[in-house]
């Protein structure tokens, strides 16, 4: 009987599917790639400032790499939104990370506008990792940034698309956006880190979108009636938000109006401001306008969508107040009820594929 690790959170689910049942696994194994450590010392030792932009393995890693001109006295300013998740993925920058919290907007501000740090003179290196995202179709170290640091510009991205419909690993108009404000951060380098079974692959020094999506893996599978599909684990499926947007780059290996079952810690509850209102009944599933943006409110027409086109069973760490009453979805307490909920829906002698680490592959069907 074939088991399957998911990451969930930190740690792992255990995920046990009969041979007969088994489809296709979009196996990311951890490997070597093309890690110009030395390189990325260079960089950071020649960086006034250091930007890290999230807290993902990969990231984690590669800052890990780049720790001797980091640790060194009078050595580079090192700032981050989380310092305390650096830390934690970083213990020896304790006691040296800056906390740079996103900059808050004027109440009638309509121009993103930058934190004081990005502008200040000096070289400056950011550092984040790339995941597929439905709005911008790959989220990089300069989309990171502007979503870190530059007010407003996610209302912005959003606003420049001409639709909300998802499409991961596809140059949208909202990448474009970010990628317009990124240039404007004078004397700047962005590193953005791709990551493979959990670990870093590769870094990718000021790459474009294109050379950005040509590093993961891609992986090609027959649709089948049900999908197990993973979050990604901790860095990744800290909050709902993040899971729903990790989701869509997995969907070429289900069909429409299939069954999925979603691995999601979700510790950190909502993840965006949208999803709060939703659960607290200050906004209303059909509510999705774009006139006055809230954030994240593209995510609550991606829950929307996800639960239209097909059938969706969540397994997460959610109170089942909000998961299964204010949400919508189906919930289960294990994965052992959950894949027996699936196969219930699939049939006996159905397929389910399985995707354990969604945001760091591109899933196909064929």
């Amino acid at each position: 009987m074939p088991e399957i690790w998911i990451p969930y959170g930190g740690v792992e689910s255990l995920v046990t599917i009969q041979a007969e049942n088994l489809g296709a696994v979009a196996e990311a194994p951890a490997e070597g790639g093309g890690v110009e450590m030395e390189r990325m010392v260079e960089l950071a030792k020649g960086a006034a400032q250091l930007f890290v932009c999230d807290a993902t393995p990969a990231t984690m890693e590669l800052v890990r790499g780049m720790l001797q001109p980091l640790a060194e006295p009078q050595a580079v300013r090192v700032f981050s939104s989380a310092p305390k998740r650096l830390e934690a993925g970083v213990p020896e920058l304790k006691g040296k990370i800056s906390t740079l919290p996103p900059p808050i907007p004027a109440p009638d501000a309509v121009e993103p506008f930058f934190a004081p740090e990005l502008t200040q003179p000096g070289r400056k290196v950011f550092v984040g990792s790339a995941r597929p995202d439905p709005l911008f179709g790959i989220v990089d170290a300069k989309v990171e940034a502007c979503l870190s640091w530059v007010a407003l510009s996610r209302s912005s991205a959003a606003k420049a698309r001409k639709e909300m419909e998802p499409e991961p690993f596809q140059r949208t108009e909202a990448y474009s956006v970010m990628q317009g404000l990124a240039e404007r951060v004078p004397d700047a380098a962005f590193i953005t880190a791709v990551p493979r079974g959990g670990k870093l692959r590769a870094a990718l020094e000021g790459a474009p979108f294109d050379a950005v999506k040509n590093a993961f893996a891609r992986t090609q599978m027959a649709q089948t009636r049900g999908i197990v599909i993973g979050a990604g684990g901790k860095g990744y499926d800290d909050t709902l938000s993040s899971a729903i947007r990790t989701v869509w780059s997995a969907m070429g290996g289900v069909r429409r109006t299939g069954s999925i079952l979603l691995v999601a810690e979700c510790a950190e509850g909502m993840g965006s401001t949208a999803l709060e209102m939703l659960v607290t009944d200050r906004l209303t599933g059909s509510g999705v306008r774009r006139e006055k943006y809230v954030d994240g409110i593209e995510e609550v027409f991606y829950l929307n969508k996800l639960k239209e086109e097909y059938d969706v069973l969540l397994l997460s760490g959610l109170p089942e107040t909000y998961a299964s009453s204010k949400l919508g979805f189906t919930t289960a307490k294990g994965s052992g009820e959950a894949l027996g909920r699936m196969l219930n829906k699939v049939g006996r002698s159905g397929k389910l594929n399985v995707v354990p680490r969604a945001p760091e592959c591109f899933v196909e069907s064929g």
